[in-house]
Parts: C-alpha cells; structure tokens; sequence
C-alpha cells in the first residue's frame, strides 16, 4: 500500500500499453510513470480504471471515445488532445501534494462528460467545450479563458450549449464565456467571474450565487428562479430584460442598487 492508502499500481511500458490499444484491452490499476512518452497516440474508445497519470505531458493523444474510471492526474498538461464523447467517472484531476490542477491547452471536449469528479485549479485554455456535461464536479478556481461553449453551424447560427448539474465553480473564471441557454443547475458560484459573459436564456435554479463578480454580464431571459443572489447588482450587467427571478429575489436585487421596497 501506498502512503495515502491507495495500492500500488505496476509501471505500465510503452510497448504494453501499444498492445493494450490495438488489442481495445482496458487498462486497470496501472502507473503511468513521469518517464512514459505520450504523443501521437489513437487511444479512442480505450477504457482506463482506476490508473495513476504521473506522466508530465500527453500530446496530440486522441480519447475520443475513451472512459476513465477512478483515476487519478498529477498536475500534467493535456495539448492538443482530443476527448470528443470520452467520459470521465469519480477521477481526480488535482495534486493534493502541489495543490495545482491539470492544464487542457488546445483540446477538443465536444459532449464530454463527467461525474463526481475533481478539476479544481484545471486550466481550460483554447478549449473547444462545446455540448460538455458535467455532475456533482468540482471545478473550483478553475479557468475558462480562451474556451468556448459555442459552436457555428453557419454564418448566421452560433448555438451553445452546457449543462452543470450540482457543480461546485467557485472562485473559477467565467469572463467571456458564452454560456446562451445553458443549464447551470443547483451549483455552486461563490466569488466567480463572470465579466463579460452572456448568460442569456441561460438557467441557473437553485443555485447557490454569493459575491460573484457581474461586469458587463448579460442575464437577460436568465431563469434565476430559487437560486440565491446574494451581491448581485443590476447597475453592473449590460443587460436583464426578461430575468426570471422569485418575489423574495427582487427585494434582494432592489435593495442591492439602493431601493428600499415596503409592504403597502
């Protein structure tokens, strides 16, 4: 056993996992040593259950396809990676030792999805994020910049699309994102950042919203309905026409711009 309780994994080599990847056998309880070279590789459809990435740097891997189950990332750097429609269960992308997360720099997560898992302090840089799904995850501290939610079906057509259920996004950087007609359910937004993105349409019932930072965002047709609000000003957004809010909620967002509401 390992100091943290966890067993030890065997080292897995290069010419193992070729095999592993052109026979399609999962990869189980396995180390992924600082020393393995991973780029280039087709890994699509491969299934990894409860491994250990030490390695540093994946490359241009493409796990498209691929699930991960229970595994575990050091604070490593995905590039140009692809993880179209590759799932990801109870895996934890965050370094309790260096307390730092994981960087995505140029990858493709079309309709990823992810379950109970942990990408605090991850960097989503130039991602594309398009139709991503994520449940009861942590993505606290995490930033988005440079990613998009978006995708363009034709010149006159953008649609995005995002669905957080139950998610923690705390202190994460939002700024720019556009988030139209996302679903952001029942999570946790305390301290985030949110300058410029556009929230229109977008849903966000339930969730819990303390201290966010709002510059310029837009919220119009946003469904804020029993969600809290607390420190949410309208004289910052650039627009809220159509906002859904409860009667409670409209005490809260009148008293924040200096209004004071009494009973008839």
């Amino acid at each position: 056993m390992t100091a943290a309780g966890n067993p030890e994994r065997a080292a897995i080599g290069r010419d193992e996992l070729d095999t592993a990847i052109a026979a399609g056998t999962p990869i189980v309880a396995r180390l992924f040593a600082a020393d393995l070279a991973l780029e280039d590789i087709d890994a699509r459809d491969m299934r990894f259950e409860n491994c250990a990435f030490r390695t540093p740097l994946f490359h241009g891997v493409d796990f498209s396809g691929a699930t991960f189950a229970g595994c575990s990332f050091a604070a490593m750097r995905f590039a140009s990676c692809s993880f179209v429609d590759a799932h990801f269960d109870k895996c934890m992308f965050f370094d309790v030792e260096s307390r730092k997360g994981c960087t995505f720099a140029a990858c493709e997560m079309r309709a990823a999805q992810m379950t109970a898992c942990n990408f605090a302090d991850a960097a989503f840089e130039r991602c594309d994020l398009y139709a991503l799904k994520a449940s009861e995850c942590s993505f606290r501290g995490a930033r988005f910049r440079g990613s998009h939610f978006d995708r363009r079906f034709s010149k006159k057509v953008v649609l995005a699309s995002a669905a957080f259920e139950t998610c923690n996004l705390s202190f994460a950087d939002l700024s720019g994102m556009v988030l139209k007609a996302c679903t952001l359910r029942n999570c946790k937004f305390s301290e985030t950042i949110f300058w410029d993105a556009d929230l229109t349409d977008a849903v966000l019932t339930g969730s819990q919203i303390d201290r966010a930072e709002w510059d310029r965002a837009r919220l119009s047709g946003a469904d804020l309905a029993g969600a809290t609000i607390s420190g949410l000003s309208l004289a910052l957004l650039a627009d809220y026409a159509g906002m859904i809010v409860s009667q409670s909620q409209m005490y809260e967002l009148l008293h924040e711009i200096g209004v004071d509401v009494r009973p008839d």
